[in-house]
């Protein structure tokens, strides 16, 4: 059962960073084009999601065990998205927020901004724990020590 909870967060891992990323490029465009600003400047809002994207790419190419046989790392992962997704959809299709409604964009963006400093934490936090899970290699066939015998048998006695 663990298994397979395993392999459909696995999969849900992926699916949601595709998701969270369109929602909040699609936000950040939307937020940087009403006020004139270049797309360029917001190029540190997706460092995170690249930085993850390489990451989990790592991880399937070099089969890494302690990563992807994770299960709270892959709960810890969607958690994390589908908060930043609800938060995204909240902005845009929230209609009782009044600064949805008074502005007239169809988007709050000002919700939305204030969660971009921790929607970047928890990026970044999901970024280092995967790097120390990378570096946490741990063969379980193999003895992390030598065990040395107690007492040795003896089994000739020679009397002088």
């Amino acid at each position: 059962m663990k298994k397979i909870i395993n392999g459909l967060l696995s999969v849900f891992k992926w699916i949601l960073l595709f998701a969270t990323f369109g929602i909040t490029f699609y936000i950040v465009l939307s937020m940087y084009d009403r006020v004139d600003k270049s797309l360029i400047e917001s190029i540190d809002l997706f460092i995170p999601y690249i930085m993850l994207l390489i990451l989990f790419m790592v991880n399937v190419f070099v089969k890494n065990a302690p990563v992807n046989k994770n299960i709270f790392y892959n709960l810890t992962c969607c958690l994390t998205f589908i908060t930043i997704i609800i938060v995204g959809l909240r902005a845009i299709y929230d209609k009782n927020m009044i600064l949805n409604e008074i502005m007239g964009y169809g988007i709050n963006f000002s919700y939305f901004s204030d969660f971009l400093s921790f929607m970047q934490i928890l990026l970044y936090g999901l970024s280092i724990a995967n790097i120390l899970f990378l570096f946490h290699i741990k063969d379980k066939n193999k003895p992390t020590s030598k065990k040395k015998p107690i007492a040795k048998k003896i089994t000739d006695i020679e009397v002088i």
